[in-house]
């Protein structure tokens, strides 16, 4: 890296990243830098790609500083080994030393800076004593080296402003470009974008920008910051050629050098335009796993005859002393000497970050042909390109005023001062004017009041025609009953509202609702009295009928049948545009038809035939026996809300807002509806509804199996390479839950499809849910590990962050996930709510509303709602799933209190080993330890790290008897 500034004559300012040809960055890791290009597998002849960058946005070493009163020192000698350096004796007190004091001396037994060398291993901390960590003379301490700890950086990370880019730029420039990605990289993230990744590819001829572009937006993954340095100077070049320059003698635009990423979201907008026609059947990538068999990452990987499996040395070592075959290996009797190291796996390892435990292989480096180098012959007009942002909403900038519309979704893109451009991710349910942005120069997530915003810009516009941006996949005509009956009083007298005003705030429940699901909904709204009338016509902006819907005024007759004739021929044209989209009518009204001509008969049965859907919502106090028959012989569903907490808690159910989500209903015959005593006998048995059921997977009335089981299957039909990347994504997850389980949750996948997961928790301690077990389901799409599975809850539960068909909102799900958040920590999100619930974010606004408010009624109502429906133990659901355990586990991995093996063991103070859980709910009636009778208390228990690492090797042991 010097010499390469020293030969390009670079002031001392400036320095250089590198990059591997095919785009991998080398240079992130300063302790790495300083190796040979020999130990980091550059050989004599290879190409890199050079990036030239200011010297402040690199990581620098720091510098070492010695301390003199270190020593190795000590009664006892414990062995560490350093990864790819050896083995180190080091001289400790057992009981006085701590895991600091070992780091310090091996630092200075090896010469290598303390805050490079890092224990592997979670369940160690640096302030126990290293007896209390079960530490001894026969320990072997594992440390890996890194310039940094492998916590994951926040998803959000790469797009704050810690990059000067090389030519130097605005203020406003900056936070244009970087919440240009951003929104690009919120909407776009996916493999459609190849084909603009591809292009971007042919355009540049910098592999590093295409695949770190690839990466962030492509595989929804985590970048280096080398590579946030590719991206920042390799879009620089890129839109600088694209934008009209002093030299250019068309058009009378000229965009200075230092003003090139105030442009950023025209550039995008032709990029991602052109890129729609590139062919991008080059852009193919191996997806290379950083992580050893036992789930932590790979240290030092090494290759054994006859499989193509990576482990660690350590394990293999491990196997070799132990006498055991390593399955698949073509050696009986594996020696030492077979044992070969994978240098393209360890060149990778040395090259990012500890955090990282994948890596985008891109593998058409030899058949791509050179791109054009920023050579670009520009073909369109800096006019045209201007003209380019106008099909992308999330390229323009949005008014601030515009964003206090429910129908507005994120992400876009809106000013928060003159000279600082932000992200509008979503809105705060509960306060249309409070957003939630991110800030690029700051780095963080804040929330902005819309008015005041608008103050600061001097914006008043309040325009907010919204076409429709995306293919419906439902169409709804919402019919308003305005007659004067709708005056009277609603519900009860103790609600002291009209009927009117209850199906105004209905209506509101229902858009507010509908934009959070984020639902691909149009809706037309036809208000109803003596006069039928189409107020707005289909449009995805729900913030439009708000306003006419609040302005309406009751008088006159219920010309309820002519209005579903209205909203009858609506759907008939929406049907033409949009043939496969999804039909329903949404009637709110107060009661009985008055004067239509129109004939209930012969509108249920022309509803029939065109496959529309009636839903109904009476707030009145009679009984429409033809209007809830109408709904029924459609396959809709009639409700009549008792007060206005049901009203709004039945409109926060994703099965009243949508019908993507409900379970089929049979269909009546059309030829059976031939006399309204058709319609009106229906009510005698079936009533007023109270919800739609949910649609629950096909797979979920199959069989699923323990995970042991499945994955041994698995793993052999892996060896044959016909499984997908997304496949061996899943194996990988469900591998990490086999060998180290959940404590709280049980994994059971389905026996023919991995795709399809059963889980079973139980509720946390000292929770109202502590004496309940939920049962959930977890499916993969097409696009993990893209896109977030989907996780749902069975059984039902009394939780504002959990809805009534078993939708969970945590940010896990949305805009805190990327592609290498595990399955283990998704669970730990669902756990951590039950524990804590996050009433500031919620899907039941009814339930947050009583936890801030009446904390123990809420938690007392949960627990009553626990004990209904969470009643059966968790022994007893998995019995249902597997039946009967038919496995022989060593009887010193079983817990003695639970009869099960050990999770999370932990030690008493007698020396008795038991699972935390089953000894936890031991001492809440009985003070002493169930074995020895002594005093006992929580405070007495210490994790046992010795058991768990048994308990992991037996589970790990458990898959490798493929042989049969």
């Amino acid at each position: 890296m010097l010499r390469i500034c020293h030969e390009n004559k670079l002031d001392r300012n400036t320095s250089v990243c590198l990059y591997t040809a095919d785009g991998m960055p080398l240079t992130d890791d300063p302790f790495f830098n300083t190796w040979s290009l020999n130990d980091r597998y550059i050989a004599s002849g290879s190409e890199l790609y050079a990036i030239f960058t200011p010297r402040e946005n690199l990581t620098e070493l720091p510098p070492t500083q010695r301390q003199a009163n270190i020593r190795n020192e000590g009664p006892s000698v414990i062995r560490c080994h350093i990864m790819l350096q050896g083995d180190f004796e080091i001289k400790v007190d057992l009981k006085s030393d701590t895991l600091r004091d070992v780091t310090l001396r091996l630092s200075l037994e090896s010469s290598i800076p303390a805050p490079i060398l890092h224990i592997r291993g979670n369940e160690y901390n640096h302030v126990d004593k290293l007896s209390e960590l079960g530490i001894s003379e026969d320990s072997v301490l594992q440390f890996f080296l890194s310039s940094f700890d492998n916590e994951k950086p926040s998803p959000s990370l790469f797009f704050q402003n810690d990059v000067r880019p090389s030519v130097k730029q605005t203020q406003k420039g900056l936070s244009v470009f970087l919440s240009t990605l951003y929104a690009i990289k919120l909407r776009h993230y996916g493999k459609e974008f190849k084909k603009v990744v591809a292009y971007i590819r042919r355009l540049s001829g910098c592999n590093a920008l295409a695949q770190s572009l690839y990466q962030l937006i492509c595989g929804n993954l985590h970048a280096t910051r080398n590579q946030k340095i590719a991206v920042v100077e390799g879009l620089y070049f890129l839109f600088r050629e694209l934008l009209p320059g002093l030299n250019e003698r068309s058009g009378p635009k000229v965009v200075e050098d230092g003003d090139v990423f105030e442009y950023a979201n025209i550039c995008w907008a032709y990029l991602i335009a052109q890129g729609q026609n590139e062919n991008n059947d080059l852009e193919n990538y191996s997806t290379i796993s950083l992580k050893a068999y036992s789930g932590q990452r790979l240290s030092e990987p090494v290759r054994v005859p006859g499989t193509p499996e990576i482990f660690d040395r350590s394990y293999i070592l491990e196997k070799i002393t132990d006498g055991v075959k390593i399955p698949n290996c073509d050696e009986v009797n594996l020696l030492e000497s077979s044992i070969q190291r994978a240098t393209d796996i360890e060149k990778i390892l040395l090259s990012l970050p500890a955090s990282f435990d994948r890596f985008p292989l891109w593998i058409s480096y030899n058949s791509t042909p050179p791109g054009c180098n920023f050579q670009i012959e520009q073909k369109k007009t800096f006019s045209d390109m201007f003209e380019d942002v106008k099909e992308y909403s999330h390229l323009i900038v949005t008014p601030p005023l515009q964003l206090a519309n429910m129908g507005i979704e994120g992400p876009l893109l809106v000013y928060l001062s003159e000279d600082n451009l932000g992200v509008y991710l979503n809105k705060n349910k509960a306060d249309r004017y409070e957003i939630k942005v991110y800030d690029c120069l700051s780095g963080k997530e804040t929330t902005k009041n819309v008015n005041d915003l608008a103050k600061i810009l001097n914006d008043t516009r309040t325009d907010n025609i919204v076409e429709v941006s995306k293919t419906p996949k439902e169409a709804i005509v919402v019919l308003f009953d305005s007659s004067s009956s709708m005056m009277e009083e609603c519900y009860d007298t103790a609600s002291q509202m009209k009927r009117i005003d209850a199906v105004k705030q209905i209506f509101d429940s229902f858009s507010n609702r509908s934009m959070s699901y984020d639902f691909q909904h149009v809706i037309c709204l036809v208000m109803f009295n003596d006069k039928v009338k189409t107020v707005l016509k289909f449009t995805e902006n729900l913030e439009t009928f708000k306003k006419q819907v609040h302005a309406i005024e009751a008088s006159g007759y219920t010309r309820l049948y002519d209005a579903l004739v209205r909203g009858i021929s609506e759907l008939d044209n929406i049907k033409k545009r949009f043939p496969a989209c999804r039909c329903r009518i949404l009637c709110l009204t107060d009661g009985n038809d008055f004067s239509s001509m129109s004939n209930p008969v012969t509108i249920a049965r022309k509803l029939m035939d065109s496959n529309i859907v009636v839903d109904a919502v009476i707030v009145g106090k009679a009984d429409n026996t033809v209007l809830h028959g109408i709904s029924y012989v459609t396959g809709g569903y009639c409700f009549k809300p008792e007060n206005a907490k049901v009203a709004l808690r039945l409109f926060e159910t994703e099965t009243v807002l949508s019908m993507e989500l409900r379970a089929e209903r049979t269909r009546v015959p059309v030829s059976s509806i031939k006399t309204e005593e058709d319609l009106t006998k229906i009510f005698a048995t079936h009533g007023y509804n109270e919800r739609p059921e949910i649609k629950l997977p096909a797979q979920i009335t199959e069989k699923v199996a323990r995970t042991e089981n499945v994955l041994k299957k698995k793993i052999r039909e892996s060896k044959s390479g016909r499984f997908m990347e997304k496949d061996k994504r899943i194996l990988e997850e469900l591998k990490s839950l086999h060998c180290d389980p959940h404590p709280y949750c049980s994994v059971y996948p389905s026996e023919t499809d991995l795709t399809f997961w059963r889980i079973v928790m139980k509720g946390p301690p000292e929770t109202p849910y502590e004496s309940g077990t939920f049962e959930l389901y977890c499916q993969f799409g097409h696009d993990y590990p893209v896109k977030p599975p989907a996780v749902r809850f069975c059984t039902p539960i009394y939780h504002c962050n959990i809805n009534s068909v078993g939708r969970i909102c945590h940010n896990i799900f949305d805009r805190n996930y990327s592609a290498d958040v595990t399955m283990r920590e998704i669970l730990d999100a669902i756990y951590g709510l039950l524990i804590l619930p996050e009433a500031d974010d919620p899907l039941d606004s009814i339930l947050a509303e009583e936890f801030l408010t009446s904390k123990e009624i809420y938690e007392q109502a949960a627990k009553d709602d626990t004990a209904i429906n969470a009643h059966q133990s968790m022994e007893t659901i998995e019995k249902q799933y597997i039946g009967e355990s038919d496995v022989e586990v060593p009887p010193h991995l079983v817990c003695p209190l639970s009869g099960n093996m050990f999770i999370d063991p932990v030690k008493a103070k007698g020396g008795y080993v038991y699972e935390r859980r089953a000894i936890e709910e031991h001492l809440k009636t009985n003070n002493n330890d169930p074995v020895t009778g002594k005093a006992l208390s929580c405070t007495d228990l210490t994790q046992d790290k010795n058991m768990k690492k048994s308990v992991v090797e037996y589970r790990t042991s458990q898959l490798e008897e493929t042989d049969g």
